[in-house]
């Protein structure tokens, strides 16, 4: 819209303060007279430079702001970096009436005209780049009386990869099932993986599978990442990730995850309502991952970054986002029929306990699960998350109320695009085992073997305590499944004692080439049949005995392709075959 379209809808008593702000005469007095005039004042440089003075520095920081947004006036982006909007004059009596200052003649629904674009460049400044700050240290965490909060250092590196590892191993060797109704870790699967994580999982007190954090994490990560097929079993991506822990390899898999996973993180936030209300429009969780993890790329790394400080850069930075796309269904706690009149929170409490617990969703159960970031929290009871509805009584709102602190580590800098590669800030391991010819496996550090170590180790040996050996079984049940032992091969020499002995090698070739020493080449049926006789009356029938073929005395064999023939050519003899029913 022109300049000169946006002062013709103004109302005439609007264009005369209008007016009043520029110095313009008071003779003018038709609508199209004092619309001509405001147009000329500020497409003219020098009467647009004398406006710009008089504005206050908030103003001016205002159409700066919007400026280097592409003309778009971002009011919560404003308020998040500079504490409020440009102050107004007060009415002394309630009027639906507001007093225009000079900001006003500059940004028109909350966008800067072309015209004035234009001629701004010599004005404005520079924009004012926000930057997050952290610490170094973790900072101390008080309550509302200033006694300090049990908080829990959760530092996850080391610890995300392990589990991740763990996760996966288990899976593929069937330690963890999965339900078949919601395709998660069953409960007694959560208790089993809990038990080996590196650091268990953030909350002991967990009452339900569901509840477990990391767990459920890895589960859905993995699921929508391409790591793990639809129903659980490991992909070709899962398979070359434990064979070599390729970082890159984990990249592309967090990169499917971010934008492909149809996963809806907000599902896990236990007070939000509506959800699935009739007509409700969700936007898409990609869109919404995306927005987070480029905030997460304009983060330092190495340092401790307040969550609220988190939440206002998301919003500095214009990576705000919406859960709706243009419906209005969520909300917690209760919410009036009418909610124009009567909102179930104010407005900057609605966005934290929508799109602010969304966030420490992603952050806790994802992020921090695979080792992208380290994380502090605490109790959800403790009562820290800033946000507050009207008409809640419950003592939290979710399991990731407590989230308080996160760092971007190495490995997360590298997932988020902040390094060209990943370098562990864990120093190498020595050798876990030493591996003899004749198979034997000796523990050099027994107390030093993680538990997805030993679940690789339990994987393919035998034994127990500090001693094991390389089980032929075994190793054949991994190939049963997988096309060969490479996985088991990386593992074996990533921890041994100096090169793998060629008896030991030659022993991992022997194997690979026995378990094809058989091969299915048909599928069989057996078949019962009533009688001796009749057995061998089928067996003379020109057309069924060239199908079957004789077992025992009552049972006969035929190819499983072949039922179908088996059946018509028992018909033409006059008998029936009777298939098992459940």
């Amino acid at each position: 819209m022109s300049l000169y379209d946006i002062f013709d809808n103004c109302k005439n008593d609007q264009l005369k303060d209008y007016m009043k702000l520029c110095g313009g005469p008071s003779s003018l007095t038709r609508k199209a007279d004092r619309a001509n005039f405001l147009v000329e004042t500020l497409t003219d440089p020098s009467q647009l430079r004398w406006l710009w003075t008089r504005m206050d520095d908030l103003s001016r920081k205002a159409v700066a702001a919007a400026y280097h947004n592409d003309g778009i006036f971002d009011s919560k982006a404003f308020i998040a970096q500079y504490g409020s909007l440009p102050e107004r004059p007060q009415n002394e009596h309630w009027s639906y009436h507001r007093e225009p200052i000079v900001l006003d003649l500059f940004i028109h629904g909350n966008e800067i005209p072309g015209e004035v674009m234009a001629l701004l460049t010599p004005l404005v400044p520079a924009p004012e780049r926000f930057q997050l700050t952290g610490s170094q240290e973790v900072p101390d965490v008080l309550d509302s009386t200033g006694e300090a909060i049990e908080i829990f250092v959760a530092e996850r590196e080391i610890a995300g990869l392990h589990d991740l590892t763990l996760y996966l191993t288990l899976l593929g060797r069937e330690s963890l099932k999965l339900s078949s109704a919601s395709l998660r870790l069953t409960p007694k699967s959560v208790e089993t993986l809990v038990a080996g994580l590196q650091m268990g999982d953030l909350f002991s007190d967990a009452e339900k599978a569901e509840d477990a954090i990391l767990p459920y994490g890895l589960t859905v990560f993995c699921s929508q990442s391409g790591l793990t097929t639809y129903k659980g079993k490991l992909s070709e991506l899962a398979n070359r990730f434990l064979a070599s822990h390729d970082a890159h390899l984990l990249l592309q898999a967090f990169e499917s995850w971010a934008e492909e996973g149809k996963f809806d993180e907000i599902e896990r936030i236990q007070a939000l309502r509506g959800v699935r209300a009739k007509g409700i429009r969700l936007t898409s969780p990609a869109s919404r991952r995306e927005k987070i993890l480029e905030a997460l790329s304009w983060c330092p790394t190495g340092v401790w970054v307040s969550i609220a400080d988190f939440y206002r850069a998301i919003r500095v930075w214009h990576f705000d986002f919406d859960l709706e796309n243009g419906t209005d269904k969520l909300y917690v706690g209760s919410r009036s029929s009418n909610p124009w009149y009567e909102p179930w929170a104010t407005a900057e409490n609605q966005w934290l306990l929508t799109t602010g617990l969304y966030i420490n969703t992603i952050l806790m159960e994802y992020l921090a699960a695979i080792g992208a970031i380290d994380i502090v929290y605490t109790y959800p009871e403790n009562e820290t998350f800033p946000g507050q509805a009207y008409n809640y009584d419950e003592l939290l709102y979710s399991r990731y109320d407590g989230l308080l602190y996160f760092r971007i580590n190495p490995l997360g800098a590298y997932l988020f695009g902040q390094a060209a590669g990943y370098e562990s800030s864990q120093p190498p391991t020595s050798a876990l085992f030493a591996i003899a010819a004749d198979g034997s496996v000796a523990l050099l550090q027994p107390n030093e073997v993680s538990a997805a170590q030993q679940a690789q180790l339990e994987q393919i040996t035998e034994g127990q305590g500090e001693r094991y050996r390389l089980s032929v079984p075994k190793l054949l049940s991994v190939l049963e499944s997988s096309a060969d032992l490479e996985i088991q091969r990386n593992f074996l020499r990533h921890n041994n004692r100096g090169e793998l002995p060629v008896e030991v090698v030659a022993l991992l070739d022997k194997i690979e080439a026995d378990s094809k020493a058989l091969r299915i080449a048909t599928k069989s049926l057996t078949i019962q049949v009533r009688s001796a006789e009749l057995a061998q009356q089928i067996l003379a029938d020109p057309k069924a005995g060239k199908i079957a073929r004789r077992l025992d005395d009552r049972t006969l064999i035929i190819p499983a392709s072949r039922e179908s023939a088996f059946r018509n050519a028992l018909r033409e003899m006059g008998y029936g075959l009777d298939a098992e029913r459940p």
